[in-house]
């Protein structure tokens, strides 16, 4: 099962794009989720963040496979399209030695009203024998509550000017 996640912004794609890809922004967001920045890069074109990110709150099946903080990069790749911008998504972890990954994509079109659609869709994969479907889900659930939490802040940036 794909994730599937669609927002809207008060904004144009262009100035959505320039909060996703600014420096602070990416600090903000790592803040917002309860990690621990380890490494932040952006040029406009593309951003990598590396962080510790708490596993508290994952379901309990999982959680005596996990330390408290897993090590995740979450790079992005833009790149114009059409009136819009386009990037893609990889997301990786390791996890006692399984790796751990989504990768997908995201657009931001722009709507009628001046604003911004979102959409992000990915696969999440994770190398676990017996569990791994549902490692799998519980991935995609987790990746939606990021991406919820990230569009809270980027609606908060925007709609501050």
């Amino acid at each position: 099962m794909p994730i599937d996640v669609t927002s809207v912004h008060p904004a144009a794609p262009a100035r959505v794009h320039g909060v996703l890809t600014d420096e602070s922004f990416l600090r903000e967001t790592t803040t917002t989720l309860g990690a621990q920045l380890r490494e932040v890069s952006t040029d406009g074109t593309t951003t990598r963040v590396a962080m510790l990110a708490p596993t508290a709150g994952i379901p309990a099946v999982f959680a005596r496979f996990v330390a408290r903080e897993v090590a995740v990069t979450d790079v992005r790749r833009w790149r114009p399209d059409g009136d819009g911008w386009r990037c893609d998504l990889e997301v990786r972890a390791e996890v006692f030695g399984r790796s751990v990954e989504v990768l997908g994509e995201r657009r931001l079109e722009p709507v009628g009203d001046g604003g911004t659609r979102s959409l992000v869709t990915a696969e999440a994969r994770v190398d676990a024998p017996l569990v791994g479907r549902q490692a799998e889900g519980a991935v995609r659930e987790l990746i939606r509550v990021v991406l919820r939490r990230e569009a809270e802040v980027l609606d908060a940036r925007l709609s501050a000017g």
